[in-house]
């Protein structure tokens, strides 16, 4: 979707074609007409258009750059990774609108390896090593753990993550906390210096036999496929809400910016597989989220009747995208239509 040029070259060979691939969900591209919107609040999504929460920076560079505007005019249909179980009314709209201009639409989607249960048991780290943290999940009771992580490009700020650990602590929930090293307050400094060396030594000390820490690569995949892991708190990055739902984990959501908000709206509203932890209103204050909110929503997720009512719903949406990948299942046929399409 960001590199316009590519699919406005393979519009000028006379035997080729260009398709743009949308990486976010669907429904981050209805914000550009009335109607699309319209449709979202129908649905019980709040409008929340993508410029809203990204920089005015970032937004000049896709304008002029990259251009990501003219991808789809330029190209001969779109391919998406999402899939009819999670944005079914979305994506019949907007093939609707795309269709007079004789573009295809075809919905891939989980691009992600959707994992077995029992898989986890045998991956390995690219080291050939299985993770650690994969072995305190085989000791944990079936749904019983928290899955924390904000991808690898989102910060929290320290005092957000000292309230973090604080509704960890507080809630007693088994937790697997990924704090990646790209979670810092300078990106550029030197040779792998952590502005959290000193809390990660004392929290995981105090974590110990409840909680794991990873601050490097987790196999999050296998960590969302195995029985143990109940629930992931998450950033709505698509990626991370794509590979979770497929595998059938609800998400307490925590998103921050881009097409995240609206990812959370979608989950938590649309489809009823999570439960926000920051509010839409909230994604323009610069503020930290207290424990004591924080550790209601994960309380709410972990041992409630609305939660265990996400959980289930969840679940059936997991099955629900599992299906919709195999063979005669809806994104299945549309890859095999998108082969024939090239290759006829």
């Amino acid at each position: 979707m960001a590199n316009a040029f590519a699919a406005e070259a393979a519009a000028r060979l006379p035997n080729g074609e260009g398709f743009a691939l949308a990486c976010t969900s669907l429904s981050s591209l209805l914000w550009q007409a009335d109607a699309g919107c319209r449709l979202l609040r129908e649905r019980g999504v709040d409008y929340v258009p993508v410029f809203a929460y990204i920089t005015e920076e970032f937004m000049e560079y896709a304008s002029n750059r990259m251009r990501s505007a003219q991808t789809i005019p330029s190209s001969s249909g779109v391919l998406t990774n999402t899939c009819r179980a999670v944005e079914g009314p979305f994506i019949d709209w907007f093939a609707e609108q795309v269709a007079p201009a004789g573009k295809k639409l075809f919905n891939i989607g989980p691009l992600n390896p959707l994992l077995d249960v029992d898989a986890s048991s045998s991956v390995a780290h690219e080291s050939g090593k299985r993770h650690e943290c994969l072995d305190w999940l085989d000791r944990q009771p079936p749904a019983s753990v928290l899955y924390v992580s904000f991808g690898s490009t989102s910060s929290l700020r320290g005092e957000q993550v000292a309230e973090l650990a604080a509704a960890l602590r507080g809630s007693r929930q088994w937790f697997i906390w990924v704090l990646r090293d790209a979670d810092r307050g300078n990106v550029f400094t030197d040779h792998g210096e952590d502005r959290h060396a000193k809390f990660l030594s004392e929290f995981t000390e105090q974590a110990q036999g409840w909680g794991v820490v990873v601050t490097g690569w987790a196999p999050q995949l296998e960590i969302l496929a195995h029985g143990a892991t109940a629930a992931f708190l998450s950033h709505c990055g698509w990626n991370s809400t794509v590979e979770s739902l497929g595998h059938g984990k609800p998400i307490l959501a925590w998103p921050m910016h881009s097409d995240q908000p609206l990812n959370s709206e979608l989950v938590c509203k649309h489809l009823k597989a999570g439960i926000l932890v920051r509010p839409i209103e909230m994604q323009r204050e610069v503020i930290v989220i207290p424990s004591a909110t924080i550790q209601e929503a994960i309380e709410k997720m972990m041992v409630s009747d609305e939660g265990r009512q996400v959980q289930q719903r969840a679940m059936e949406l997991g099955e629900a995208v599992r299906s919709s990948a195999v063979v005669g299942g809806a994104s299945h046929k549309d890859l095999e239509d998108f082969i024939t399409h090239m290759t006829r």
